[in-house]
């Protein structure tokens, strides 16, 4: 068996039960390592020479009384074990030495109980020196913890807030209890606390440590971003003892990494978007208008003669001009374009969205009206102009790189012309005009070669499916191209003079018809046609509708005009007087793609109109019962008040129907119903006499 090394210390001045010890000490295991002292300098000398493990004393001796041995032992080797060892101490006595600070006593005919006592006394200052110790670690770690610059909490499992440092008593406005007792959930924003519910702690658990960005709750409720690392502290048999969190303030990090990002992508003079972030935008733009089949444009700016402010003006002046610039630039264009400042006096704008290639000159209109008024500076008016030249997604290219380098090209040409203008880019715009010119050409000859041909679409009743009239629509059958859409030859239509021949043409035939089928007994149908703004504007317009019906016969009743909102609000007084004009002739008005334009109601209720019409773009959502719901249910409540019909344009599904159904529209069209047919097939439907939404899309 291994024996147990001791140094002892004996106070007695018998060697004989010197001798008695020993024995028994080794005897108990130990290895003994001893000196003896039996007066109080000799004691004095021991223990300032070396420290025992231990100190066995005898209470009564001739030269040295053994309390005052134990005085001076707690005094000079506070930490050592003293056990008396004597033959005469009483009970009384024995209680007052350990009260005194004696770790035991041992009576000298029961010596057998020594090396127990020794045994357990040196367990003692085992135990005792290791609490010391942890205390003494604890104790510094404390002042560490209370030193750093991190927030640091503890928390037992279930989350309550054991210990919190000075850096996160500050970090969230806690008292100096350091919000001991408070649930540590508590101490985040609801998205940090779902996201360590979720991961944070679990992973700890299971992991031993997790890491990640959250953020606490400061004083004041706001979020301030941490770098946070949670650990999960467990006990031998694996049993969770506490969670610590370690969290870093990331503000200024953030901040600085805000403030990378934005140099990267904002031109730090005007603050507008780069060229770097302009290139990321104009991709979803291309991407969004690829998906929507509609164009985008981008459109690159030069100040003329920028040097010359440089020259004329302060050093700073330039810099001032430009950021004038740049807020004007900014007030002119649309909702969801992009301005951007592509280095110097460049400046370029992404149009997106656009119903179609010319649209960039209204934009280009706005940039050069929002250009007019001179700048102030330096007390000074300054006139300042702009080259422009754009390039058009997808004809002068798909990707930005071509993009840009084609609009400049265009600005270019502008400055070599004069600069003070605008140019799309010269090659597509060539092959464009060309193609325009030919259509327009063509279109004239359509007009003398009967190419053009009237459509009908029903309009019927929801409640029956009578169909109680039809929207005439025009299409042209073009010899080489086929059939060629509204949309491509109306517009060319409207900016020539060829509209007003098309639209007589439209009015005269679709008033044939309806009069033709009226004939045949078929039905007394409601002829629903649309007049373009140029129409509506013409001077002989009242005179063109009445001679269109004289011709053909027809009943004014049966004729409905349709015009959008926009007709409706430019030039009010002449606006109302043609209404009128047409009231008296016993038309009937209809306001079509009603929602979209920017009419007043007060205004529309003073206006002699007949019916409204529902844009087909809130038709197709309001069976989800969103915006588009509600203002289709507004439209429909609105026409009641007014005491006239409502139409429902561009019905496709059944569930749209049943919405409309439901909220007591009156009419309806669409493909759920039918197309836009022939004369010969809306011919056939009228034999039916009603349309059930099945029985729709006929060719």
């Amino acid at each position: 068996m291994d024996r147990t090394r001791i140094q002892v210390l004996f106070v007695e001045d018998s060697e004989v039960d010197v001798e008695l010890a020993l024995r028994s000490l080794e005897q108990g295991g130990f290895e003994v390592s001893w000196d003896r002292v039996d007066l109080e300098e000799d004691l004095k000398r021991a223990l300032g020479s070396s420290k025992p493990q231990a100190i066995l004393s005898d209470f009564s001796m001739p030269r040295f009384d053994g309390i005052d041995a134990l005085r001076l032992s707690k005094e000079l080797a506070p930490g050592v074990p003293f056990i008396f060892l004597s033959g005469t101490i009483g009970e009384e006595r024995a209680i007052e030495a350990i009260r005194l600070g004696a770790t035991d006593y041992v009576l000298k005919d029961n010596m057998r109980r020594l090396s127990t006592v020794v045994r357990r006394a040196l367990a003692e200052v085992g135990e005792r020196e290791r609490i010391r110790v942890a205390e003494e670690e604890r104790a510094r770690l404390v002042q560490i913890l209370e030193a750093t610059s991190d927030y640091v909490c503890m928390t037992d499992p279930a989350g309550t807030i054991t210990y919190m440092n000075a850096a996160g008593r500050k970090l969230i406005g806690a008292p100096e209890s350091g919000g001991v007792g408070k649930s540590a959930p508590e101490t985040y924003p609801a998205w940090a606390r779902e996201l360590i519910e979720r991961e944070g702690t679990p992973v700890a658990s299971r992991a031993g440590v997790w890491n990640g960005e959250t953020a606490i709750l400061g004083a004041d409720g706001t979020e301030i971003p941490v770098s946070q690392v949670i650990i999960a502290h467990r006990r031998p048999g694996g049993e969770m003892r506490f969670f610590s969190t370690i969290a870093r303030d990331i503000r200024e990090r953030k901040a600085y990494e805000a403030r990378l990002q934005y140099l990267v992508n904002y031109d730090p003079l005007t603050g507008l978007p780069n060229r770097d972030l302009l290139g990321d935008r104009t991709l979803q733009a291309v991407a969004h208008a690829r998906r929507a089949g509609r164009p985008a444009a981008l459109l690159v700016l030069n100040l003329d003669r920028f040097k010359l402010v440089n020259e004329s003006y302060s050093r700073g002046a330039g810099d001032t001009l430009l950021r004038m610039v740049a807020d004007r630039l900014k007030s002119a264009v649309r909702e969801g374009d992009t301005v951007a400042r592509l280095g110097g006096d460049a400046f370029a704008v992404l149009a997106t969205d656009l119903a179609r290639p010319d649209d960039v000159l209204a934009v280009a209109r706005k940039i050069r009206e929002a250009m007019h008024s001179p700048f102030w500076l330096e007390g000074r008016d300054l006139h300042v102009t702009l080259s422009t030249g754009a390039s058009v997604y997808p004809r002068d290219g798909e990707e930005f790189d071509m993009l840009l380098r084609n609009a400049d090209a265009a600005m270019h040409r502008v400055k070599a012309d004069g600069r003070n203008g605008f140019q799309f880019y010269a090659a597509t715009m060539t092959r464009q005009a060309a193609l325009r010119v030919e259509l327009e050409n063509e279109l004239r000859l359509a007009l003398e070669k009967n190419q053009l041909e009237m459509h009908y679409q029903p309009q019927v009743v929801l409640a029956n499916g009578r169909i109680v009239g039809v929207e005439a629509l025009m299409r042209w059958n073009h010899p080489q191209r086929g059939w060629i859409p509204p949309g491509q030859f109306v517009p060319i239509a409207e900016d020539s003079d060829l509209i007003h021949p098309l639209g007589e043409f439209a009015l005269a035939e679709s008033c044939r018809q309806i009069r033709a089928w009226g004939d045949a007994a078929l039905a007394e149908l409601r002829l629903a046609v649309n007049v373009s703004a140029q129409q509506f504007r013409s001077p002989g317009f009242v005179n063109a509708v009445e001679r269109a019906l004289r011709a053909a016969s027809l009943e004014p009743r049966s004729l409905e005009l349709e015009l959008t909102e926009g007709v409706l609000v430019e030039s009010r007084d002449r606006t109302v007087a043609v209404l009128h004009g047409l009231k008296e002739l016993g038309v009937q008005i209809a306001v079509d793609d009603f929602g979209t334009g920017y009419s007043s109601l007060s205004y529309l209720s003073r206006l002699p109109i007949d019916c409204l019409k529902i844009d087909r773009t809130f038709v197709s959502q309001a069976h989800r019962h969103g915006q588009d719901a509600a203002i289709t249910q507004a439209v429909i409540s609105l026409a009641h008040s007014l005491g006239v019909r409502v139409i429902a344009e561009g019905v496709e599904t059944v569930e749209q129907l049943e919405f409309l159904r439901m909220h007591r529209c009156d009419q309806a069209q669409g493909y759920l119903f039918s197309p836009a047919v022939e004369p010969g097939a809306v011919a056939r439907l009228l034999g039916d006499g009603s349309i059930e939404p099945s029985a729709g899309k006929l060719n």
